[in-house]
């Protein structure tokens, strides 16, 4: 169960341009699980050899002796080295961060194992964003729980139109980090580049998550983005407020604009239209063809947990997949659909192809609300709308890219337009 949490906090938080690298992932799962065997049978016959399963065992033992239990996946760089394919897994252990260099032959096969001390690694600006375009100012939002944020201000008196960045699912920053990926850093350069404000904070969640009990979407979301809308309303150089949620936020979107006059227009990425629970189930069933028959067993008892909220035959209390029951319950009395026929404001949906955490059948169900030029799917995005190609996995969101221009565009297109 241990190594189902660690591999659910990180799809769940959570590039096809390499043939190996779910295989690197699986390999780097049973040394983090302590199943050596499972790993010696992914190696090639002179790797059996030189690093049998009792050498491996004490090598990875020491590993966590030295630097603390294994934690997570921060970023993985993929090279070509001859007929090998190597990966440097960026890695968090509980004292400090290693790269973990695994290579695989031609045949899928493990090759080698190395570990290095993990360089530190920087956001590269995407190639669409120029810096000399705007300021970036750092803001504070909030009472009781005060947080941290940032406001990029295009060069010039204005005035501008602004949009606020509204967080998904989890414990984001400001940023929305997941890897070394900052999808909402992206979008705030990106848009302000192109004459636009761009307000984004960190979720309450991420900075007093541990010092909140019964957490509902008002205490998570709401309070916090109507700060930003009050603090936007006193700039003299804003005249139109829009918000962008993505995935989860775009989720609570409609609600929000349903209940604040100020609010001028709105941005749905990755927007779910259905219940957490039915997502939720979907996103486990795609996953299991990523896992091994004892993982897929859990997977199913999940599945049933899951089934059994939606029939509301679970206590409010218990938990599952780290959310307690009423937070499910809570999330479907703001289902989109009940507020998006009666918005009376621009909308735009926008939604990746290759995203298997919110899909195509949400995209069908949202566009029906808005006007056909308004609505955008990406046949080569994921759910960070960054490209990829093949089969979407868990994986490539620590794969570093960025949000991809041309959903810059549409967005400065459509609030220009408006």
């Amino acid at each position: 169960m241990k190594k189902l949490a660690i591999f659910l906090v990180l799809i769940l938080s959570i590039v096809g341009f390499s043939k190996y690298q779910n295989t690197a992932i699986i390999y780097l799962k049973y040394l983090y699980s302590h199943q050596f065997d499972k790993a010696i049978d992914m190696s090639i016959e002179i790797m059996k050899k030189q690093l049998p399963e009792s050498k491996l065992k004490q090598t990875w033992e020491t590993i966590e002796k030295a630097y603390g239990n294994f934690q997570g996946i921060e970023k993985i760089d993929f090279t070509k080295n001859g007929e090998y394919e190597v990966y440097i897994i960026t890695s968090k252990f509980e004292k400090t961060k290693l790269s973990i260099i695994i290579s695989v032959d031609k045949n899928g096969k493990i090759a080698g194992l190395f570990f290095n001390q993990a360089k530190n690694y920087t956001y590269n600006i995407p190639s669409y964003a120029d810096t000399s375009k705007f300021k970036e100012i750092d803001i504070t939002l909030g009472e009781k729980w005060k947080l941290n944020g940032k406001l990029t201000v295009p060069n010039g008196k204005g005035p501008f139109s602004a949009v606020i960045l509204i967080h998904g699912s989890g414990p984001n920053d400001m940023d929305e980090t997941i890897g070394p990926n900052k999808p909402f850093r992206d979008l705030a350069y990106g848009l302000s580049t192109n004459g636009i404000v761009v307000l984004r904070y960190d979720k309450r969640t991420k900075i007093y998550g541990n010092k909140m009990k019964n957490i509902t979407l008002n205490d998570e979301v709401f309070e916090d983005v109507n700060y930003a809308i009050d603090y936007l309303k006193k700039l003299n150089y804003v005249d139109k407020i829009y918000i962008l949620g993505h995935s989860l936020g775009g989720y609570l979107a409609p609600y929000i604009a349903k209940n604040n006059d100020n609010i001028s227009g709105i941005i749905l990425m990755a927007a779910p239209a259905r219940a957490l629970e039915d997502l939720s189930i979907e996103q486990l069933q795609y996953l299991k063809k990523f896992e091994d028959a004892e993982n897929i067993k859990v997977y199913d008892i999940l599945i049933e947990q899951l089934k059994k909220i939606k029939n509301n035959e679970l206590d409010d209390n218990v938990n599952v997949l780290g959310a307690p029951v009423y937070y499910y319950k809570e999330l479907r009395e703001y289902m989109p659909t009940k507020y998006l026929p009666d918005l009376n404001l621009p909308i735009l949906i926008l939604q990746g192809k290759r995203d298997y955490q919110v899909t195509e059948k949400d995209y069908d169900i949202l566009k029906k609300y808005t006007k056909k030029e308004q609505s955008k799917l990406y046949d080569d995005l994921n759910h960070l709308f960054i490209k990829g190609e093949g089969d979407p996995n868990p994986y490539e969101y620590y794969s570093e890219g960025h949000v991809d221009k041309k959903v810059i565009k549409d967005i400065v297109d459509w609030i220009k337009d408006n």
